[in-house]
């Protein structure tokens, strides 16, 4: 027998627990609110081994933000980290392409955006596992990427009355990376469950046929995180705030204002435009200028071996620890070369940038590296930027179509302006830069650092925990000292 969880108002959980009783499931437990399952995760309330059935805007705000949503299922994800989500989102939220991305990376695959459903549709939910291949044709398939994938089929357009049409997206001010584009409805419409056949309530969707259920990877990451409270949570997994600059005259931004003011990691894929590009250099150089700037970066790589060079120079001499999956050096924390990571898991893990050091061109094991590489909110692209390998370059970039020029980003070894002005005249949508000059990219210069807070519109971190924590303490010490000073003084003297 399947045990189900449910999160949603009382009168929709009680009609979805006669149902699915009615049906043979067990129902494990209930909540009204989001709210209420974070505060329940000490008492072990939510059972990790049941199917939870959420209601997205359950004790949220009217209309329903991306930010809210995203909030609570990283908190989610971060305690039932195996566990099957299945969520009901307002379809104003299907709009939001950064959101579903986010979703997806956080493991969440099972998405249902409407607000009507039948007790059949619910078991259908139930029955049909999602996978990132259902989400293809929404966060733009690379159909000929440097010749690698194939074209996948058109989406299956639901009937117009089964959802509610989205608003015009807000464009006053810029939206942060979890609430994307996402349309603001007037006001949300609760959930309806319609226990009468109907045929236009829910249509048929094709299922996308998958390639086999991911395989679980080992040696997961140790974040060992207490429940943690709304405000905690806030502070633990809150990446680097990025601003809209342009890295160039008359250049977009390299990073898009969409990507920052997120309550999630900013995640960075790298790969190498070719077979000849020093990746690593790129990804190390990044990765120590963010550290230097106050950050907290993670660097994770595919059978890497100048992560285990590194590692045997951080600790020459010394015994490797066989049951740590990380090291860390000047700030960077990297993954060893030894084990595999998960990425919904490192989205939960409290780093504040997650760069993925990938090989498209090879095979790995779970997730593909061309998707894995794609579904990061700034896949980038390193390619060499010599004059005379430019038409070498121009090749591979060909293969690109417009809406992937758009997302990727491009940086330059060994270039020159001259090469940027051709690629800006050749290929308008790509955004690409030249990496400057330095002896060490783990050891940055300050001209390095300056670079890349350019490039990721970027901030010092002037307030870093430990030392909050160390202001904090010192303060209390201060105030003790200073109440046990007044109290000796008011003491009158004894004859």
């Amino acid at each position: 027998m399947k045990s189900v969880h449910l999160i949603g108002s009382p009168e929709l959980t009680l009609l979805l627990g006669r149902s699915l009783e009615h049906e043979g499931y067990i129902i494990s437990g209930k909540h009204s609110t989001l709210q209420q399952v974070v505060e329940g995760f000490e008492s072990r309330e939510v059972d990790p081994s049941s199917i939870v059935i959420i209601e997205g805007g359950a004790g949220l705000g009217h209309p329903v933000k991306a930010a809210d949503v995203l909030y609570y299922m990283t908190l989610f994800r971060q305690q039932l980290k195996r566990t099957r989500l299945i969520v009901q989102l307002d379809p104003s939220l299907q709009e939001d392409v950064e959101f579903i991305r986010s979703m997806v990376n956080l493991g969440i695959h099972d998405l249902h955006f409407t607000i009507k459903f039948q007790s059949a549709d619910l078991q259908a939910w139930i029955k049909e596992k999602k996978t990132t291949r259902d989400y293809y044709n929404i966060l733009e398939p690379k159909k000929g990427l440097f010749g690698l994938g194939k074209k996948n089929p058109a989406p299956t357009i639901p009937d117009a009355g089964s959802i509610a049409p989205a608003a015009t997206p807000a464009g006053t001010t810029p939206s942060p990376a979890i609430q994307g584009n996402a349309a603001a409805a007037p006001e949300r419409q609760r959930p309806v469950v319609q226990t009468q056949p109907q045929t236009s309530a829910w249509p048929k969707r094709a299922v996308t046929p998958s390639g086999g259920v991911r395989p679980g990877l080992a040696s997961s990451p140790p974040v060992a995180v207490r429940p943690p409270t709304p405000t905690r949570a806030v502070e633990e997994v809150r990446p680097a705030p990025v601003v809209a600059k342009e890295a160039e005259a008359g250049q977009p931004a390299f990073v898009p204002a969409a990507a920052g003011g997120s309550r999630l990691p900013l995640v960075l894929g790298f790969c190498g435009a070719g077979a000849e590009e020093d990746v690593g250099a790129a990804v190390f150089l990044l990765a120590s200028s963010l550290a230097s700037l106050g950050w907290k970066p993670l660097v994770c790589g595919d059978d890497r071996p100048e992560i285990s060079s590194l590692e045997d120079l951080v600790f020459d001499g010394e015994e490797a620890d066989s049951t740590s999956s990380m090291f860390e050096h000047e700030g960077v924390t990297f993954y060893r070369r030894d084990f595999a990571w998960d990425i919904s898991e490192l989205m939960t893990s409290g780093y504040t940038h997650i760069l993925l050091w990938l090989d498209i061109h090879r095979e790995r094991r779970g997730i593909g590296g061309m998707e894995l590489w794609w579904n990061t909110q700034v896949p980038v692209m390193v390619g060499n930027g010599a004059m005379w390998k430019y038409e070498l370059l121009k090749e591979r970039l060909d293969t690109l179509s417009l809406a992937e020029q758009k997302r990727c980003r491009l940086l330059l070894e060994n270039g020159h302006q001259e090469v940027l002005k051709r690629l800006k005249k050749d290929f308008p949508e790509l955004r690409s830069t030249l990496i400057p000059l330095h002896q060490d990219p783990l050891s940055p210069d300050k001209e390095a650092v300056e670079w890349v807070m350019k490039l990721l519109g970027t901030e010092k971190r002037l307030f870093r925990k430990p030392v909050i924590l160390w202001a904090v303490a010192g303060g209390i010490v201060f105030v003790a000292l200073m109440l046990l000073f007044i109290g000796i003084s008011i003491v009158p003297d004894t004859k």
